[in-house]
């Protein structure tokens, strides 16, 4: 080989040799500039110095968006009290609050225990919906015929949809439905209490205690009772199932069974053909009872809850708590996001 050769190859290998070295070189200089730089960056002092920047900058963007008045506004503190009212009902116990938060509105004597009448037809149909769905079917016993009024005259060892029979006790509230859908889930009534008050526990019913799945008394002295402050606990559970809310705003429906034969289910709840004091919720009678009502604005995203027991005047009754109740919904202090909201669309007007 010429001598030539081997010194343009010898050169040739050391250049490349000096490019890796060069290049191994400027690696570990970039190496040692992001450590340098990553620890002096991450120190708490520069910690401090990007927190303050970032602050600086929210502010002025804040002062830019708002008027100074606003600003103040903004920041200050809501000193103002949950707003209350007073109202004059004739029901011995009632309470409103808001479906949202829980805030109490109204309250007379919320936690006397009464007797709730067929308002405990509302944890029969969450029950119902709860364990059987609305696309089953129950059969009915002989038991049915033997169930005092309010009835539907249901028959025995027909099939109804379970869907149809909670609307039979939500709208008509008919006593021989409950008893039909107690014996579907449960097998017997008395099963089936155990069940509801298994439930009102797990919903902190504590002052609560079901005996029948209709409401009606189970002896001449009746113990089923409960207040209206745990009425109100059972509403707002139930009032995550739209399909019970649609019951409750519903004036009349029909039902038909195996057989055929068409049942008219009409509405207890006279509210609903009230233009300025509808409220859709469940009614409730009995001697003892007097009128009882645990219901909600009607929307299928309430505002406010509201029950009253032993009432002479529930119409009235109604139509003060679902009105003042919602006035005070109404007028409850905004928060800090309603307020930037509010204040976010006047500035884009």
């Amino acid at each position: 080989m010429p001598w030539r050769n081997v010194v343009f190859r010898f050169n040739r290998e050391e250049k490349r040799k000096g490019y890796f070295m060069r290049y191994i070189n400027m690696m570990d200089i970039v190496k040692s500039a992001k450590q340098k730089t990553s620890k002096s960056f991450f120190t708490p002092f520069g910690v401090f110095v990007v927190i303050l920047f970032i602050l600086i900058f929210a502010g002025a963007g804040i002062f830019l968006l708002f008027k100074k008045e606003n600003i103040e506004t903004l920041f200050k503190p809501s000193v103002e009290s949950v707003p209350k009212i007073e109202i004059n009902v004739n029901a011995e116990s009632a309470l409103i609050i808001s479906a949202k938060t829980g805030t109490t509105f109204f309250e007379k004597e919320p936690d006397k225990k009464l007797y709730p009448a067929s308002t405990v037809k509302l944890m029969t149909a969450v029950l119902a919906l709860e364990k059987k769905g609305m696309d089953s079917y129950i059969t009915t016993t002989s038991t049915v015929t033997r169930v005092e009024p309010t009835i539907i005259k249901l028959k025995p060892s027909v099939k109804y949809k379970t869907s149809d029979l909670i609307c039979a006790i939500l709208i008509n509230s008919a006593n021989d439905a409950a008893v039909a859908i107690a014996e579907g889930v449960a097998g017997s009534e008395k099963e089936f209490v155990k069940l509801m008050n298994k439930k009102a526990l797990e919903l902190g019913m504590n002052d609560t205690n079901f005996t029948t799945a209709s409401g009606l008394p189970l002896k001449k002295k009746d113990a089923q009772f409960t207040t209206c402050r745990d009425l109100v606990k059972l509403m707002k559970y139930a009032a995550q199932y739209e399909f019970l809310l649609g019951a409750l705003s519903k004036d009349e429906m029909e039902i038909a069974g195996s057989d055929g034969v068409k049942i008219k289910l009409t509405t207890h709840n006279k509210s609903l053909f009230s233009e300025n004091s509808k409220a859709w919720g469940k009614t409730g009678y009995t001697m003892k009872a007097r009128r009882t009502f645990v219901g909600v604005d009607p929307s299928f995203s309430p505002s406010i809850i509201f029950a009253l027991m032993k009432s002479d005047d529930l119409w009235q009754d109604i139509s003060k708590l679902k009105n003042g109740g919602m006035e005070c919904y109404m007028a409850k202090p905004k928060s800090f996001i309603e307020k930037v909201r509010e204040w976010l669309s006047e500035y884009k007007k």
